[in-house]
């Protein structure tokens, strides 16, 4: 079964039955009412496999309902489904529930049913989205008093400056209090904190990049390759073009997880700084013409592959010296 999830909505359609439930509320009435459809539609629940898109916390109360009645379920990534059904990278073309339960008995053989998010996996989504919100809401008032200083010069306003000045030391001593708390809810579950100093041990890969590559990936587990991963963090590029008239230029995809994107692109310049086999790659590459952010998106892929491969081998990263 499909089930496209939304925030107050939720649509579900049976593959075999080819039987649609459109527009039920995503609450406990809704989920009432797909249970006694489910009964009705489907002779053997413990044979349905209920495919849905990740849509971050808005599939958090299906899931447990899901989980309650013993029904399976997993969860997709919105590229995959398109590029399974044929679709093209780049456009806005929406994956309804339908489309989805195509994808599901298409790929039923190998899609895995997944278990519910452990309670320190939710805690810290919650915690990383308040920390980066500090964040940006900090970064805010410091653009907006440097244009005013900038412009104003000794003619701003003394009590706007304080108050402004106070505001941003509140939000940094809020921020020292959520990331020494997601700290705490790391070492607290033993697999989290194992993978977190394993992303860490990779040149470059700081924080806030490792422990939004823990959230993304569910701690590692929700991809079954480094190409998926590769992809979904909207590294990997992809041709725009249609048959042979069109022709697009080779770029990466807008539908990515663009804050992870974002983290690595500054992890890369890190890398490219200390690392000293990334700094020579980049470097050559530059010398043969290649633009920038092309380079860059190269040494973004590396890491990802190197995060990878020692979450995959439980060893830290080695560094190693340029030839």
């Amino acid at each position: 079964m499909g089930m496209d999830v939304s925030k107050k909505t939720l649509d579900c359609h049976l593959f075999v039955q080819q039987k649609t439930l459109s527009v039920v509320s995503n609450d406990v009435k809704g989920f009432r009412a797909i249970n006694r459809w489910l009964k009705k539609e489907v002779k053997n629940l413990n044979g349905l496999l209920v495919v849905m898109e990740y849509t971050g916390i808005y599939t958090y109360q299906v899931e447990r309902f899901l989980e309650k009645q013993k029904i399976k379920f997993v969860k997709r990534p919105a590229l995959d489904i398109k590029r399974s059904l044929g679709m093209v990278r780049g456009k806005s073309d929406k994956i309804d529930a339908k489309f989805i339960s195509k994808y599901g008995w298409m790929r039923k053989e190998e899609l895995q049913p997944m278990c519910v998010l452990s309670d320190t996996q939710l805690e810290l989504q919650q915690l990383m989205s308040h920390r980066d919100k500090l964040v940006a809401d900090h970064a805010s008032y410091q653009s907006k008093l440097k244009e005013l200083t900038t412009q104003m010069g000794k003619k701003i306003n003394k009590l706007m400056v304080a108050s402004m000045k106070e505001v941003m030391k509140m939000l940094t001593e809020q921020i020292n209090e959520t990331e020494k708390a997601i700290k705490e809810l790391i070492k607290s579950d033993e697999s989290l904190q194992v993978n977190y100093k394993l992303a860490c041990s990779v040149m470059g890969i700081g924080f806030a990049t490792a422990v939004h590559l823990l959230i993304a990936t569910e701690n590692f587990t929700r991809f079954s390759n480094v190409r998926k991963l590769i992809c979904y963090c909207g590294v990997a590029p992809f041709e725009h073009s249609s048959g042979t008239s069109i022709k697009g230029k080779v770029r990466v995809s807008h539908l990515a997880n663009k804050k992870l994107k974002s983290l690595l692109t500054m992890a890369a310049i890190s890398a490219i700084q200390h690392d000293p086999e990334l700094k020579a790659k980049y470097e050559q590459k530059i010398k043969e013409g290649k633009a920038k952010m092309c380079v860059i998106n190269i040494i973004r892929a590396k890491l990802i592959e190197r995060v990878f491969a020692v979450i995959k081998k439980q060893k830290p990263y080695e560094l190693r010296l340029a030839a």
